[in-house]
């Protein structure tokens, strides 16, 4: 899957170390590895209690690393404006999104940021932009996003 290179691409391309998908880092009792089937079938097709499951765990885990709520509503915000105007008309907007986000990650190199990023990548992969599914989709990408911010901030996100 090309997406996926791409976030393999960035995982590798530094020495920042701390990636979520480390032996030693669970969510909810699996690797982040073990997590993307799911990612990518909650996008697809359908969000379902795991996926709450993998949202309090991946707030928490965002909170415990230092994602500030800020870095997260940033990349939300932007979600929700397209959203808003639509997303067959935003969508050059949405495929940007992740561009955007990959800036920042770099900029802030703190690794909740790298969590978060990894994570929205798994998941806006899932998002097929050339079939008429993509506004479902993304619907429920927006969906799990939000999940993890409300989880996030449940825990004490800053």
């Amino acid at each position: 899957m090309a997406g996926s290179q791409h976030s393999q691409d960035f995982r590798g391309g530094g020495n920042r170390g701390g990636y979520i998908d480390r032996a030693d880092a669970t969510i909810a009792g699996k690797t982040f590895s073990g997590w993307k089937p799911f990612i990518k079938q909650w996008v697809e097709i359908e969000i379902d209690k795991d996926t709450i499951v993998f949202a309090e765990a991946m707030g928490k885990a965002l909170k415990d690393d230092g994602l500030t709520t800020s870095q997260i509503r940033n990349v939300f915000g932007e979600m929700r404006k397209i959203q808003m105007n639509g997303f067959e008309k935003e969508k050059s907007k949405f495929l940007l999104l992740r561009a955007k986000l990959a800036y920042a990650t770099k900029r802030q190199q703190a690794r909740g940021m790298d969590k978060f990023y990894e994570l929205f990548c798994e998941a806006y992969d899932a998002v097929d932009t050339k079939s008429s599914k993509g506004n479902v989709q993304f619907d429920k990408l927006l969906h799990l996003m939000e999940a993890v911010l409300a989880y996030h901030k449940f825990y004490g996100g800053q």
